[in-house]
């Protein structure tokens, strides 16, 4: 073998050794995984954008330092839990803290600080609600696979009415099969407007403020969730001291 091709093969192989290493320590895709529950997820495609808190999680780790993509995708909310708790996603944002879920879920810096909740009944029927008081022996129809206020279910005496997502909780009022359906100021009313459905309800003057804040949590299973937390976190730690996340969010809501 001559000098010359001696040469070419071992600053071939340098090469290549480089390649490889880059390749090794290049940040790992993160698989975003969440219900659509606009305008905090939107749909794909919308036209409007990814959504609130879609955005908030893409610039935090951004603004944190990772390097790697994002792989956003829509499922079921007990779906995304079960990919969570399997490690077959990485993270989801919009959540709240539960001990069961602390179970395999590691969690942000809060990046919400509570959440209002407003009552709807039946267009022209049902009770005029006033307090928490009020509820009781009521069915409440919500949504499956969310959490809501303590307070409010511990209030409602009656047997609560499960459905799909927002628009179905909201049918179940209509057609009698619950008697008040519950929604957040923010998605939940925002989305009976978007639907159409406000003028099939009548919202209450009851309003509950839970104040609970909102999480973007990973998963415990995940080789991949530890390094994306920690730029979550930096990340999240700025854009709460500049105003970036109010900043977003009227961008959705104006």
């Amino acid at each position: 073998m001559t000098n010359t091709r001696r040469h070419f093969l071992a600053c071939g192989g340098a090469l290549l050794a480089a390649a490889d290493a880059r390749a090794t320590d290049a940040a790992p895709t993160l698989v975003l995984v969440n219900a659509i529950y606009p305008p905090l997820v939107n749909p794909p495609g919308d036209a409007g954008g990814e959504g609130v808190d879609i955005d908030i999680a893409r610039e935090a780790l951004r603004r944190g330092g990772y390097t790697g993509g994002i792989e956003l995708q829509w499922v079921p909310w007990k779906r995304a839990l079960f990919m969570l708790e399997r490690g077959l996603a990485d993270f989801t944002t919009t959540i709240n803290f539960s001990t069961e879920r602390d179970r395999f879920l590691r969690w942000s810096k809060a990046y919400r600080a509570g959440k209002q909740y407003y009552f709807y009944t039946r267009k022209g029927s049902g009770p005029r609600l006033l307090q928490l008081s009020d509820l009781r022996g009521l069915r409440l129809a919500l949504s499956d696979g969310f959490i809501y206020p303590q307070a409010v279910l511990d209030a409602a005496t009656g047997k609560p009415e499960l459905g799909r997502n927002v628009a179905g909780a909201v049918q179940l009022v209509e057609r009698g099969r619950a008697d008040v359906v519950i929604a957040t100021a923010l998605a939940g009313a925002w989305e009976i407007h978007q639907l159409g459905l406000t003028e099939r309800v009548e919202r209450q003057p009851l309003e509950h403020f839970n104040p609970e804040p909102t999480f973007m949590a990973f998963s415990a299973a995940s080789p991949r969730a530890a390094a994306g937390l920690a730029a979550m976190n930096a990340g999240l730690t700025g854009m709460l001291r500049d105003g970036s996340i109010g900043h977003i969010e009227k961008r959705y809501l104006r």
